[in-house]
């Protein structure tokens, strides 16, 4: 129950996407593209998990011990950047297209080993943070459709899309300090 907890957390309430901002821009790119891309979620999602997971551990294990645990960014993306491009080199080997993503996939890998606690909770927000980018790319690309058959001004577009995505996280932030909530008037 403690993992839907966390799950539920970093999917809605403390989204990546939404409340951190990791990933807005991705969000658009790929919702404003026609062409799938699940080779480079695939992509995403192997290289985010297997890097968290390798950097907690060395984290934990290595940097905590000896005092040094302000370097764990710098060997995140030692380990981050290792993977990544082996990841990248087979998949171009394999398919014979690019498909390099770096932003993300690097600050989701600090978010989720600065916030961890365990290699579970590690693995979940993980998978919670890759999860609210995919949840968020139909609603941005629903709204795309809506607002640009209308008008074709890209930005008329992005000054309503950033509205809404203003409108979408206050929403999401005061849930809990709604007046009608019980528990605040106690």
């Amino acid at each position: 129950m403690i993992f839907l907890n966390t799950f539920l957390y970093y999917l809605c309430f403390a989204s990546a996407v939404l409340v951190y901002g990791v990933g807005i821009d991705k969000t658009m790119q790929v919702a404003y593209l026609k062409e799938r891309h699940f080779s480079l979620f695939f992509k995403m999602f192997f290289v985010i998990f297997i890097t968290s997971i390798i950097s907690w551990v060395v984290t934990v294990k290595l940097l905590i011990p000896i005092g040094m645990n302000e370097l764990f960014p710098l060997v995140a993306f030692l380990i981050f950047s290792c993977i990544s491009t082996l990841v990248e080199g087979i998949y171009r080997a394999s398919s014979g297209k690019s498909n390099t993503e770096f932003i993300f996939s690097f600050l989701i890998v600090l978010l989720t080993v600065s916030e961890s606690i365990s290699i579970p909770d590690t693995i979940i927000i993980s998978l919670s943070c890759i999860a609210s980018l995919i949840v968020l790319i139909p609603i941005v690309y629903s709204y795309r459709v809506r607002i640009l058959a209308d008008e074709d001004n890209i930005e008329k577009y992005l000054c309503r899309l950033f509205l809404f995505l203003g409108i979408l996280i206050l929403m999401i932030s005061v849930w809990d300090v709604i007046w009608k909530n019980p528990e605040v008037i106690q």
